[in-house]
């Protein structure tokens, strides 16, 4: 994004983003986790997936089928994300790249375990 928009914060290169035309401006911060904005106002802060990475070739690959598969199921900004997120970390903590592409099920299931982890956390 900083080379995109001349921003390094997320959040400024996010505003940025959308002041170039796009409708929905999705800033990864690897494991700081991801910033959406989209024109509409709506922000959503994802927090990262944690994973003992293997392999981070086509992590972002997984990230961006997945943010497409939750933008064309009509989803949500914080569904969205959170499913590109994991599917992303899922593909980082598998050894081969474009064979290690989840399914819908494993990034749901991730993500659940994930969401219980964090309840954990919260008593």
């Amino acid at each position: 994004c900083e080379v995109a928009t001349g921003e390094r914060e997320p959040s400024a290169a996010a505003k940025a983003l959308l002041a170039a035309g796009v409708e929905l401006a999705v800033v990864k911060q690897g494991p700081k986790g991801v910033l959406a904005m989209g024109r509409d106002g709506t922000v959503a802060e994802i927090p990262p997936v944690p994973v003992d990475v293997v392999n981070g070739l086509g992590a972002g690959d997984a990230f961006g089928g997945a943010l497409c598969h939750g933008l064309l199921s009509g989803w949500d900004t914080r569904r969205t994300v959170s499913f590109a997120n994991a599917a992303g970390a899922i593909v980082a903590g598998r050894l081969s790249c474009s064979d290690a592409m989840p399914t819908e099920a494993e990034v749901t299931a991730k993500l659940q375990a994930t969401n219980s982890d964090d309840s954990q956390r919260e008593v």
